[in-house]
């Protein structure tokens, strides 16, 4: 027994050494990561900002620099001072930075109240962790705090730290130490505040957000009467004084009350300086992200360093040529443009309107329009998928789909058409009965929450685009025809760092896999023949040898000329450019994708490579699949689909889907071998109620409208007859912009 008992001590000996030792380790570890720490304490000047840099750690922005005003203790109301003490650190002058007794009491008092009342960490821990450190709560943060907590013991006195401690803590609504608090507040100098007002105001540092009287006074009121009750069990005041304190009034400021203050009322000032930021876009995007995962005290109090996605050379480029575009003379037109890299999701540039302003309605990432033809390629990739091929051919006729029979853009039905042809000219039948063949059913279940839209797709208007979404999100559903078939999430932080520059923050690139990468350089393939021969023939860029760059894109306009869409792809980037009323009434002058959004377009992306900040690539993933030969290409004629027809073209297909030389090789002729002959009536079931939106003006370039430069539209050499008559478009549903898509930046960049 005698000799287990040793054994037992001897264990309990070495743990506890190895403890110590352990302990020792962790102390030196982190002591060794932190700075001078006496030079730290004794050389401190505030720095609070948080900055925010480009891709090239080009400064951004800053966000709120507080201007901080010192008071000394000494000018500080003593009911500032007994509030603080009596709900943050009752021991203050009596331990020596780490209050373990008021820590144990706050477990207890917590316990048996139901609720906190009071803090764990003395006023020293505060005071070192809103200096010198970050609020996250971690393990490595609270060991260093108590490194710094005991260094700052060591230099100051206790009414130097409370002094600082008053000057340095955040109080809600941009308001910056003790002295700044009590005249944003109130108008009142900080030597002026009575017992009610201190209490208030004391409450505040425990959580900004939630106990802002401005943001919600009643968590206010609940917080300052829990600190006037501590203050008077503390013998700070008397019970006619607490009395007399529960009793005294808080108002909103209103535009009466401010001049009739009445007795024993405090007015609580609202109106604050709006920020100012030199890229509101970006800025106020970064400020929303950061407030999904931050609180307001860590992002303007605890200098965070936010390294972005954004290229600031891009940006002027994107605002100079959006604000400048002739479109825009008109003031009730606006409008959105964003650039994504579509390899990682990053947020390049990003035009949210017009001479876009901090606070304004952003566009590029909120405005949730009907995207019209823009969504047709989505519709030919599943058809892709489905068996389909570039040189598929549909007849160009009427048909009928019960109560609705949709119609191309300038009302003819004048001849056959190969699916590249239809996609090139946007001709919307073809694109109809093509979603027909394939069945809504199946297209839905096939894009699933992988393109990314704020509205379901229904009937067979989804083929015209009758579904809405985002321009962010827009720009992420084409990055699929960048990628090669993933789908990415858009982003904007690319990593933070804490105010000493430790590393805290890195973003994931989010991308999934979600379509036939062959099939998908196939459609890249048909949109680089829309910009070359098609409706965005107003989108085309060269280089700085005059040789046009690789790109694609796509057109689309929506009912009545309510909204315009422009997306264009280049190997690098994908950016999606709108203009539209923000009451979505039709625009004046019958703009079109083709002629009023694809020119802008051209004109960023030109003044780009001019100024050498853009030097275009190549479709790598199309390049590698026709040099591996899952990919070939095929003079076909656009018309019948025939290798020997009189308008043929190149065109890309997938290896093994050679088109034949005849139609004589078809026994019951084209058209019905791919069974999409013009007459069918009753395919399927639209509803034709008020409000169904239709997109019949988003074939931008074919008949008429070729006329007007919309686009290159060749005239077939065929016989086949042309029709005038067609059916009539339902009227279109509204869709005001100033709908948000969600209520957070998360959400919006989602857009579920």
């Amino acid at each position: 027994m005698k000799k287990i008992l040793i054994l037992l001590l001897k264990i309990i000996g070495a743990l506890f050494i190895v403890g110590v030792i352990a302990i020792f380790a962790i102390i030196i570890k982190y002591r060794l990561e932190l700075p001078n720490m006496q030079s730290m304490v004794e050389d401190y000047k505030p720095q609070m900002a948080t900055t925010i840099y480009d891709k090239n750690n080009k400064v951004v922005d800053t966000l709120s620099v507080e201007a901080r005003e010192v008071v000394k203790l000494e000018d500080v109301s003593p009911y500032i001072k007994d509030a603080f003490l009596s709900i943050e650190d009752k021991q203050f002058y009596s331990h020596h930075g780490l209050n373990f007794r008021g820590i144990t009491r706050a477990i207890v008092t917590t316990f048996l109240k139901g609720r906190p009342t009071q803090g764990g960490s003395s006023i020293t821990q505060q005071l070192a962790k809103n200096a010198f450190l970050t609020p996250e709560k971690t393990f490595s943060r609270k060991v260093k705090e108590a490194i710094l907590t005991y260094q700052i013991e060591r230099t100051y006195t206790k009414d130097e730290i409370l002094e600082r401690y008053l000057n340095e803590i955040y109080f809600g609504s941009g308001s910056y130490g003790i002295r700044n608090a009590a005249e944003q507040y109130f108008k009142k100098d900080v030597k002026d505040l009575n017992i009610a007002e201190s209490a208030l105001l004391a409450g505040i540092p425990n959580r900004p957000t939630k106990y802002d009287p401005n943001r919600n006074l009643e968590n206010a009121l609940h917080r300052q009467r829990i600190i006037l009750k501590e203050m008077y069990d503390d013998g700070k005041i008397t019970k006619e004084q607490y009395d007399e304190a529960l009793a005294y009034k808080f108002e909103l400021e209103n535009e009466d009350n401010v001049k009739n203050v009445p007795a024993n009322t405090s007015i609580i000032y609202n109106k604050r300086t709006k920020n100012t930021y030199k890229n509101p876009e970006l800025t106020t995007i970064v400020e929303d992200y950061l407030a999904e995962i931050y609180d307001e005290e860590q992002i303007y109090t605890s200098g965070l360093k936010i390294y972005t996605t954004i290229d600031l050379d891009y940006q002027k480029v994107a605002k100079e040529t959006f604000n400048s575009y002739p479109y825009f003379k008109n003031k009730e037109i606006n409008g959105a443009m964003i650039t994504l890299d579509p390899f990682t999701g990053g947020i390049v540039s990003i035009v949210g309107g017009k001479n876009f302003k901090a606070g304004n309605f952003d566009r590029a990432t909120m405005a949730r329009r009907q995207l019209g033809s823009s969504f047709k390629p989505f519709v030919y990739l599943e058809a892709l998928e489905n068996g389909f091929t570039p040189y598929s051919v549909v007849v160009n006729d009427f048909v009928a789909f019960g109560k609705w029979a949709p119609k191309n853009f300038d009302g003819r039905y004048s001849y056959n058409s190969t699916l590249v042809n239809s996609l090139n000219l946007s001709l919307n039948v073809p694109a109809v009965k093509l979603l027909d063949a394939i069945t809504v059913d199946t297209f839905k279940e096939a894009i699933g929450d992988n393109v990314k839209l704020s509205s379901e797709v229904k009937d067979l208007t989804a083929a015209l685009g009758s579904v809405d979404s985002t321009p962010v999100n827009v720009a992420a559903n084409f990055s699929i025809f960048v990628n090669g078939g993933y789908i990415v999430k858009p982003n904007i932080i690319r990593e933070i760092r804490d105010n000493q520059d430790i590393l805290i923050y890195v973003a994931e690139i989010e991308k999934t896999k979600v379509f036939d990468s062959v099939d998908v350089s196939v459609i890249t393939a048909m949109l680089k023949t829309v910009v070359s021969n098609g409706t965005a023939s107003k989108a085309r860029v060269v280089d700085k040898t005059g040789k046009p760059i690789q790109q694609g894109g796509k057109t689309g306009t929506t009912n009545e000329h309510r909204t315009a869409w422009f997306v264009g792809i280049t190997p690098e980037y994908v950016t999606a450019c709108y203009i539209g009323r923000d009451d979505n009434k039709p625009m004046y002058g019958k703009m079109t994708g083709g002629s009023a959004v694809a020119p802008m377009w051209a004109k960023y992306y030109q003044a780009l490579i001019n100024k050498g900040l853009y030097t275009p690539g190549k479709f790598e993933f199309l390049e590698n699949y026709l040099e591996t030969g899952d990919l070939v290409k095929q003079n076909i004629d656009i018309y019948s689909g025939l290798l020997d027809g009189p308008n043929s073209k190149e065109f890309t297909v997938r290896k093994g889907r050679l088109q034949v030389e005849s139609a004589a090789k078809y026994k019951n002729g084209i058209a019905s071998v791919f069974g999409l002959d013009g007459n069918v009536s009753n395919g399927a079931g639209i509803d034709v109620s008020d409000g169904m939106i239709i997109d019949t003006g988003s074939g931008e370039g074919e008949g008429t409208e070729g006329s007007t430069g919309e686009g290159n539209v060749e005239t077939p050499n065929t016989s086949t007859p042309s029709t005038s008559t067609g059916g009539n478009a339902p009227p279109v549903q509204q869709n005001n912009s100033n709908n948000k898509d969600g209520d957070s930046l998360t959400n919006r960049l989602l857009g579920d």
